[in-house]
């Protein structure tokens, strides 16, 4: 059985980076994992409550901690695991509650190190009251949301008592064909009297061989689903084989049903914390594991395992962030306190960098779908670009988040899009994202502010449209170079070469999409200027080159993203307002602007 030893050590150095030693009072943490919004895996926990693991004993031949690291390299932060396997070579022990408090203490450390979660734990049978005891309180230990077990192993009114006493849910499987329970309805029954902490496991693979279809059965359960175990079949009952999960009964249409069955209500806005997490919908908490069909590379398996998991969820959280995407309004402009709109009004450029050639028609976006992070500075750009419109007649700006407004053909009465900020999942939805895409390939304009290069992280289509996606970041005071100073967008500047602001400054990446080779870079760091380490350490790209604002073509269409606006005073700034300004004339199709590559300019400025 292959551990991929030589991949851990890869992804390991590379998870390191330049960042610099955590600090002494922090765990040292060795997980290969990219972070939650960079990947659907761990992305949809956010967004749908839904945890994503896999089974721990997928990998049949090895221990609990061995499992751990091959799910931390898989990409996953969640973990199911079983009492009948052995925990590590060092403790060579089944993972159930005759386990010391020393191994429990180890176990939560190895799991702290990976970062990794075990929601979901696997008992063969409960036992008597005694013994369940003992399994729930070793479970409330290892923070265990959910026990799986089979509805023939213990009495459900002592399942019922425990489940509420230490607050962990229990989802019960389906028994064998001579079971009480051996079909959903059966199961449901038995439940009706118990209280919201007892619910039922979905294995697909079993509930199959006994010729159920769990798309039929889900009405069914729907209010009970806690755990949905993934591993395909063939078709129907015994005759049935293990398959692929692209195959055999259809998951992707369950998955997108479950999302139906729990659509979410109108977001909650947080208190009010200045730059804070968005509103947030609630979420319906579900398990849900992966595990292999008996492979020869349990590690291969499971790795198309999770990237067809990956394809298959699209139309679910598709589904959710446009339901979300119809009850978020727009952030209104109130929200900015006077003395700021005060200055806003004085600053903003009072006529239009150009006549536009025709009416515009500016759609402006400020969406943050759960999970994705909401910047103060939303409400005082949508101030400033209502303002804008109003005293040069660049354009006209409609505020509206319904995502609907993306999709083809009806993207088309826009002359180009402005999202302002919006972070998370906001582009699940295949048909949203195509959209957007086709409408800038075909001529249209889309221009981001901000926090946009972390929308759809796990989506590289839409970070190579951008120019850039992802990279560490902080709030600083930072000079910056303005990059050809006699370029339309930079006219606000007044032929100055640099600019000193302070501001929350992306280090993109340097496997990223961004590069000079594609963007025509207009703002950057001056690295010789700014104190690019600062009070602690941060990424440091290899080549010295931090862009912060720039223009590019893309098809016949226009992009233009400015990294700046984390900070409120962007559009208390009049040479910033103009730049922006004239970036939004440049995607409407009204302002000529060489978007040349900088790498291509030989040395023009």
């Amino acid at each position: 059985m292959k551990i991929y030893l030589h991949l851990a050590l890869v992804a390991l150095l590379t998870a390191a980076g330049p960042q610099g030693d955590p600090p002494a009072d922090e765990p040292t943490v060795v997980s290969a994992r990219p972070g939650g919004s960079r990947q659907t895996r761990t992305a949809v926990d956010d967004l749908l409550g839904w945890r994503v693991g896999i089974a721990s004993t997928a990998f049949r031949d090895l221990t609990f901690f061995e499992a751990a690291s091959n799910a931390d390299l898989l990409g996953l932060a969640f973990i199911e695991g079983f009492s009948s396997q052995q925990v590590s070579p060092e403790i060579p022990k089944k993972l159930d509650y005759h386990l010391s408090p020393t191994e429990v203490a180890a176990i939560k450390e190895r799991l702290g190190e990976l970062n990794l979660r075990m929601v979901a734990y696997h008992v063969d049978a409960i036992g008597d009251e005694e013994a369940g005891r003992q399994l729930f309180e070793l479970a409330k230990s290892l923070e265990v949301e959910t026990i799986v077990a089979s509805s023939d192993s213990a009495s459900l009114s002592t399942l019922d008592e425990l489940a509420n006493e230490l607050d962990i849910n229990v989802a019960l499987e389906i028994g064998d064909q001579t079971s009480d329970h051996s079909d959903p309805e059966q199961l449901v029954a038995a439940l009706e009297r118990r209280s919201e902490r007892i619910g039922v496991s979905l294995d697909v693979d079993r509930w199959r061989q006994q010729g159920i279809e769990p798309l039929e059965a889900l009405s069914l359960i729907e209010t009970r689903l806690m755990a949905l175990e993934l591993r395909d079949r063939s078709a129907r009952g015994t005759n049935g084989r293990d398959m692929p999960q692209d195959n055999g009964a259809a998951i992707g249409e369950l998955l997108l049903a479950i999302s139906r069955r729990h659509p979410p209500e109108a977001p909650r806005w947080l208190p009010e914390c200045g730059n804070c997490a968005s509103p947030r919908a609630a979420v319906t908490p579900l398990f849900i594991g992966l595990n292999t069909a008996g492979a020869a590379d349990t590690f291969l398996e499971l790795s198309g395992a999770v990237e067809r998991f990956e394809a298959l969820v699209r139309p679910a959280t598709g589904y959710r962030v446009n339901e979300i995407s119809r009850k978020m309004p727009i952030t209104p402009t109130d929200r900015v306190p006077p003395e700021d709109r005060r200055k806003i009004a004085a600053a903003l450029p009072r006529e239009a960098a150009v006549k536009p050639k025709k009416a515009r028609k500016l759609l402006v976006i400020d969406l943050c779908p759960s999970g994705g992070f909401y910047h103060e500075n939303i409400a005082h750009t949508n101030l400033a670009l209502e303002l804008m419109a109003k005293s040069t007649g660049a354009y006209e700006p409609v505020f509206d988040n319904d995502l609907d407004n993306l999709k083809y053909p009806t993207i088309t009465q826009f002359d180009a899009v402005f999202l302002n900020s919006v972070v998370g999942q906001v582009f699940s939805d295949p048909d949203v994202l195509d959209g957007l895409l086709r409408f800038v390939r075909e001529g249209g304009g889309v221009a981001g502010l901000h926090g946009t290069t972390y929308a759809s992280m796990n989506l590289p289509e839409f970070g190579e449209m951008m120019g850039a996606q992802d990279g560490p970041h902080r709030v600083e005071p930072a000079t910056l170079r303005i990059e050809s100073p006699s370029h339309p967008l930079n006219a606000g500047f007044a032929g100055r070469e640099t600019f000193e602001y302070t501001d929350e400054y992306y280090r993109f990446l340097a496997d990223g999409p961004y590069s000079r080779e594609k963007l025509r870079v207009l703002l950057s760091l001056d690295v010789g200027r700014t104190d690019m380490r600062g009070e602690r350490p941060l990424y440091l790209r290899p080549d010295n080159d931090y862009g912060l604002s720039w223009i590019k073509g893309y098809g016949k269409g226009r992009v233009f993203n400015c990294a700046l606006g984390h900070t409120t005073t962007m559009f208390m700034t009049r040479p910033l307002a103009e730049h922006v300004l004239a970036g939004i004339q440049f995607v409407l199709g009204d302002l000529e602007a060489d978007t040349t590559p900088s790498a291509k300019l030989a040395g023009r400025r």
